[in-house]
């Protein structure tokens, strides 16, 4: 256990809640037992408060404005206003890497996803043909596509020409205008 000359030296701390927990907690077992001790501290607390009543507080008023505008007169040393330089660089790029890569990708859907219309825009159309004119210009074609599929077909113009029937001409064509589509038929030799 402390003695008194030693918690004297602690009432002060003690009075202000300065002390480590277990040292507060040694001060104040020792007090509830001290007579003298007690006086003591409560002598030491009027004193604080006649300390207080005669001391008024300074004027706080601009207190904060006046410590910001000394803090900004301060001078930056150079590593700091370098690093501050190169962090703004940094972001700027960052940035300008951020809106280009989203730039780009817009750009490559809009290829990806026009060039088809741009193409059909951009090419002429050619009339196609009519299936008749293709008859008269290629009389066998004509009568093997008549003997492989029947004439009413033929001259459909959304015939298909699936097989070449034995016996007739090896190769048959088939153009189909409003697609602008030539489909050429080669038989298969057996």
């Amino acid at each position: 256990m402390s003695d008194c000359s030693e918690i004297s030296l602690m009432l002060g701390a003690f009075d202000d809640g300065e002390l480590e927990p277990h040292e507060m907690q040694e001060v104040a077992f020792h007090l509830a037992r001290c007579e003298t001790c007690t006086a003591l501290l409560a002598e030491y607390g009027a004193i604080g408060r006649e300390l207080r009543s005669i001391v008024s507080p300074p004027p706080l008023e601009g207190f904060t404005a006046a410590v910001m505008e000394r803090i900004d007169r301060l001078p930056v040393p150079l590593t700091v206003r370098t690093r501050r330089f190169l962090d703004r660089i940094s972001d700027r790029i960052s940035a300008g890497m951020a809106l280009g890569a989203g730039v780009a990708l817009a750009a490559m859907l809009t290829v990806i996803v026009a060039t088809p219309y741009a193409r059909r825009m951009l090419t002429p159309a050619t009339p196609a043909e009519p299936l008749t004119k293709i008859e008269k210009a290629n009389p066998p074609v004509e009568q093997a596509a008549e003997e492989a599929v029947g004439p009413a077909m033929v001259s459909d113009s959304h015939a298909i020409i699936s097989r070449i029937e034995p016996g007739t001409s090896s190769v048959a064509v088939w153009s189909e205008p409003q697609t602008d589509t030539t489909v050429i038929w080669l038989r298969d030799e057996p």
